[in-house]
This record gives C-alpha cells, sequence and structure tokens, in this order.
C-alpha cells in the first residue's frame, strides 16, 4: 500500500487576526498571509510544517457574505482549535469509490484563492458528508499543477505527531486504512484530533477541545 501523505492541518477560529497572535504567542513564528476562499465564506493564513505539509489558521472572511462549506462549522469557534485535516491525493475520484464503499457520501469540486503575490492557487477537494466520525476522518486535497504552500509559507514549526481518538477505534482504523492513510488511532471515551509541532518555543500540541499546551503539561478546556 503507497500511504497517502498529510497535506495540511486545519487550526480555526471566528477570527482570523486575534488566532494569528496567539500562534505567535505561544509558537514565536508569525503565520503569512493566505487570502480568501472564493465561495467557502473563509480566509487563512499559513505557516510551513516542514518541506511537504504546513498549518492553515482558517476563519470567516467578513468580506464574503456570511455562510459556506468551511465558514459554516468554523464562525462559532471563539476559541482556536484543531478543526480539521486533509489527506493528498491524485486520484480523488477512487478516494470518492472507497468513501462510498463505506455508506460515505462526499462532493468533489475545484477551488481557488489569490496569493499575496497576485498569482492564483487553484486545486481540487474530496469533502466527505456528514457521518459518525466526523472530522476524524480526513478531506482530500489535490494541487494539481500549483506549487505547495508548504514550500512558500512561513517557516520555523515542524510536524511532529498526530493521532485521532474514538470510541470506536477499529472501526474507524479500519476506514482509514481503505483510505490509504497511516493515522493513529486511539480509543476514547471523546472523539478528539491532536498535532504535536515542533515550533523555537519548544513542542507544542494542538488539540481539537483543548487549548494549546506545551508537551507534557496537563491542557487547559477552554471557557464557554
Amino acid at each position: 500500500m503507497t500511504v497517502r501523505p498529510f497535506d495540511h492541518f486545519i487550526y480555526a477560529a471566528r477570527d482570523l487576526e486575534p488566532m494569528c497572535r496567539a500562534f505567535e504567542d505561544f509558537s514565536g513564528v508569525k503565520p503569512g498571509a493566505g487570502g480568501s476562499h472564493p465561495g467557502l465564506g473563509t480566509r487563512n493564513a499559513l505557516a510551513s510544517l516542514g518541506d511537504s505539509v504546513y498549518l492553515e489558521l482558517l476563519a470567516t472572511d467578513p468580506a464574503q457574505p456570511a455562510g459556506g462549506a468551511l465558514a459554516d462549522p468554523i464562525k462559532a469557534f471563539t476559541i482556536p482549535r484543531l478543526f480539521s485535516y486533509m489527506v493528498r491525493a491524485g486520484d480523488l475520484e477512487v478516494v470518492q469509490q472507497r468513501l462510498a464503499a463505506h455508506g460515505i457520501e462526499s462532493d468533489l469540486f475545484g477551488a481557488s484563492r489569490a496569493a499575496p503575490d497576485g498569482s492564483t492557487l487553484r486545486w481540487r477537494l474530496l469533502f466527505p458528508r456528514q457521518h459518525r466520525f466526523g472530522e476524524l476522518v480526513p478531506r482530500f486535497i489535490d494541487w494539481m499543477d500549483t506549487r505547495h504552500p508548504a514550500t512558500t509559507s512561513v517557516r520555523g514549526c515542524r510536524f511532529e505527531s498526530f493521532e485521532v481518538g474514538h470510541s470506536d477505534a477499529p472501526a474507524l482504523a479500519g476506514l482509514l486504512r481503505d483510505l490509504d492513510t497511516d493515522i493513529r488511532v486511539q480509543t476514547a471515551e471523546q472523539p478528539y484530533l491532536r498535532l504535536t509541532i515542533g515550533t523555537p518555543r519548544g513542542s507544542v500540541v494542538l488539540s481539537s477541545d483543548v487549548a494549546p499546551s506545551a508537551q507534557g503539561e496537563a491542557p487547559d478546556r477552554p471557557g464557554a
């Protein structure tokens, strides 16, 4: 089996600027400007995690009409959290068929945004629709001929590890294997995503259900 690589991880909140300032405070790295996603209701900033993987800081875009495939789930996030993750795949139709074999419908579509230098980035996305594993199953992306953002994003951080947790870990692990991914799945009472990144200020854990924390510390849960 050829393992499909991680492409990027999505750290999300309602407002972009406060999230970027908070990220810089705990990591020591200032995210670089990204751009807006027309039709999806979002905009972003980026930080490279290596030569082929990066962190996307995603927020709603006040310049776009309210709502969108990405904006709707994150518009209530007053505190940043790890929201989702993307896996790279050049055969999105094959992935779509494998999701369907597990009873998961998905949407395949093209997207684009303008880069700060005026160029246009274009890619294709495959988004699974609602199902019992939610964001623990990745979204998939094909950059086609576009230069990968990890190579142009601000450097200073690095990918260290990623895992997911779910009460039915064996079933989730089987699905992820069928999608040609190699993702650590833990048994957990509540589902979670957990990403550890190296930063100039040490290793930091970003999670779907807790505030950022230094590795080895007990993270604080966000307030209401």
